[in-house]
């Protein structure tokens, strides 16, 4: 007989519909797999012909097609085992059930019929809580990433087994309803570096502070040791806690990144992501893309922070494929099959030496490069590029006569309870607004809300010319002024907001 099942693949993070049609029929036994199955979709048969033989079914002995509908959207993954196997059961007789249309399956199977868990199920259950009635069924070790989604009914089974035994039982006994994010918390900072334990720096602090509280660019030039990197991974310890959607869209993208071989059971993403990716980091696997066209460092780091160490180093095209996302907040990727958009509304970090020895800004070492190889490698980094970067400072050397000092500096925990005022003033002052920070404004909001009086509007006009400032960066500057005023809980951006934003600035 003919079966139509329900069930899921992704297309980059969206997740898209499939019907797995089984015909099971008398003649001559073969199994037959339509509609552009990729090489772990086609070895599906043999998972779960031994699968359903584990639990004493037979299904080998009848004439087998099965359409993978739509046909011309390629199938990729192992999710599609489970509502294969129900497929072929119910298609033969082993099994019977009832309302078999309010199901839709997802899972990959092993050979002794267990249900191990697979990626972008948090996508399939965004998409299918619009529906009234539908119930998701899933592998255990996915139930977690299901339940975020508020008034999802689901299944959790481990096995083939069990879930058969819940199909053949009816009713609505063992179905979970989802509570969402309730009671469900929190952020853990362990081992996270704390601000406390930076000796000196206050300038640098400062202007980590500013950024986090605008979400705008930054980069910190300064000799080897300095403490750049140290600094910047203290963040995570001052990054405010996001919003119920942010999780949801964090995790999102996170579970439909998952690699094969990822160990242990999906959880959600509460903390605001910190990526640091290695300069020898690809384009592909910065931005995104690749034959199962996942999402990339990017989009993995979307409303939390990607920080470039050593950013020189990195490869100059895969620095510049970074300028598009920096300004849209997504990443659009154009393959034949179609264009797959992530989003990748990040804050963008890095860090650099003045020199390849390190030493051109060090006041009591010696630079020993020649000025056309501190030429070239300042040019490793394009002027576009640079131009997008909001904060650019330099980081001096710590005086050693501060090592043996005993009182630690101000914690991270003060320094975020400013950081959250800060952003609540950004979140009511942009209510009705498709921005959530001050990074994300347009040039005309940007001139509406960092409001002057005519001698800061004076200030500003003389210090871009002075500067060489584009037009780009002068809107930039505004930004982080008025980030400044927000510190300060001020309507109005002054002078003094200006002068700071403008050292802010000091290296391009």
């Amino acid at each position: 007989m003919f079966k139509r099942i329900r069930s899921y693949c992704l297309f980059g993070i969206k997740a898209v519909p499939v019907s797995v049609e089984v015909d099971a029929s008398q003649g001559l036994p073969g199994f037959t797999l339509v509609g552009l199955p990729d090489n772990a979709v086609r070895e599906s048969r043999e998972r779960v012909v031994s699968s359903i033989r584990s639990i004493g079914k037979v299904v080998t002995g009848f004439r087998t097609t099965v359409n993978l509908s739509p046909a011309d959207l390629r199938k990729e993954g192992s999710a599609l085992d489970l509502p294969l196997a129900i497929g072929m059961l119910v298609a033969t007789g082993e099994i019977a059930v009832a309302e078999l249309e309010r199901y839709v399956f997802v899972g990959e199977l092993s050979l002794d019929g267990l249900m191990k868990p697979v990626r972008g199920v948090l996508s399939i259950a965004m998409d299918l809580a619009k529906e009234k009635g539908s119930i998701l069924v899933i592998p255990r070790g996915n139930g977690q990433e299901a339940s975020l989604v508020e008034g999802l009914r689901f299944v959790c089974a481990d096995s083939l087994k069990e879930c058969v035994e819940y199909l053949e039982q009816g009713g609505n006994a063992g179905v979970k309803i989802a509570k969402g994010l309730k009671g469900l918390s929190a952020v853990d900072l362990d081992g996270v570096p704390d601000f406390a334990n930076v000796v000196g720096m206050d300038g640098v602090k400062r202007a980590l502070e500013v950024a986090v509280v605008g979400a705008v660019k930054f980069l910190l030039v300064g000799s080897p040791g300095a403490g750049k990197t140290l600094c910047a991974r203290c963040l995570p310890g001052i990054l405010p806690e996001m919003t119920e959607l942010e999780i949801l869209e964090t995790t999102r993208i996170h579970s439909c990144a998952r690699r094969a071989g990822d160990s242990g059971d999906f959880r959600p993403v509460f903390a605001r992501p910190f990526r640091t990716p290695h300069h020898s980091a690809s384009m592909v696997s910065l931005v995104g893309g690749g034959a199962r066209l996942l999402p990339g460092e990017a989009s993995l780091a979307h409303n939390g922070v990607l920080f470039l160490d050593e950013l020189p180093e990195f490869n100059r095209c895969v620095l510049e494929a970074l300028r598009e996302p920096m300004e849209d907040g997504f990443i659009s990727v154009s393959r034949a099959s179609g264009t797959v958009v992530w989003p990748a509304r990040f804050m963008m970090g890095a860090a650099m030496n003045p020199c390849p020895c390190g030493y051109a800004m060090d006041s009591k070492r010696v630079c020993t490069c020649l000025p056309d190889a501190r030429k070239r490698y300042r040019e490793k980094i394009s002027g576009p590029l640079l131009d997008r970067i909001d904060i650019q400072i330099s980081v001096p050397p710590v005086d050693s006569s501060l090592f043996v000092k005993t009182e630690k500096s101000e914690p991270s925990s003060e320094i975020r309870k400013r950081v959250c005022a800060a952003r609540a003033i950004q979140r009511q002052r942009f209510a009705n607004l498709p921005f959530k920070n001050n990074a994300e404004m347009t040039s005309e909001y940007a001139k509406k809300f960092a409001a002057m009086d005519q001698a800061a509007s004076r200030f500003s006009v003389s210090a871009t010319d002075k500067m060489n400032l584009s037009a780009r960066g002068y809107y930039r500057l505004l930004k982080v002024a008025r980030t400044i005023a927000d510190l300060r809980n001020s309507e109005s951006v002054e002078i003094s907001d200006l002068s700071e934003a403008l050292r802010y600035r000091s290296i391009g």
